[in-house]
């Protein structure tokens, strides 16, 4: 009966262990200039919304509208399903509103979309936001945050997506 209880214990420690971590707990430092001068650009992908006219949303005040990351609606940005990326494995980088600049892995099999992009960073940005404190942000709301644009870089065969996030204030 011991020997089944301390299996018990072995199986629930691992079990537990192998958990998914957070994006904040994968997440490490970047230091900008090694993505603008170490590595070459490889395009730029606008985040956009779609308006009622199947044309990229202006606003009134002047501005593209980009997707907003507290709720983003998937079914209004402009070309959602178009590939950011062939690449099945980058490093995504954030740094507004934050006071350093910081990156995490990601990997998807088929590449990556702007859905796909768009999701992975609402769900970060949401794990930064609940720990404001740590991360030093101060002014903006999540809710007031929008996704601009992404740029990917090729630095030595590692693809890197920066996010260009805005507030809409």
């Amino acid at each position: 009966m011991k020997n089944i209880s301390v299996l018990i214990l072995l199986v629930t420690i691992t079990f537990l262990s192998c958990g998914e971590k957070t994006i904040l707990e994968r997440s490490f430092a970047i230091e900008k200039p090694d993505l603008m001068f170490g590595g070459m650009i490889v395009s730029a992908n606008p985040f956009q919304i779609e308006g009622e006219n199947g044309k990229r949303y202006i606003r009134d005040k002047g501005g593209v509208g980009g997707i907003n990351l507290a709720s983003p609606e998937l079914d209004k940005l402009y070309c959602g399903d178009c590939k950011v990326t062939d690449s099945i494995n980058a490093v995504l980088i954030i740094d507004y509103p934050l006071k350093e600049i910081i990156g995490y892995k990601i990997r998807n099999d088929q590449g990556f979309s702007r859905n796909d992009l768009t999701i992975e960073l609402s769900k970060v940005y949401s794990e930064l936001y609940a720990e404001k404190d740590k991360y030093e942000i101060c002014c903006d709301e999540l809710s007031d945050l929008e996704l601009k644009m992404i740029m990917v870089y090729n630095v030595n065969g590692q693809i890197y997506l920066e996010s260009k996030v805005e507030s809409k204030k």
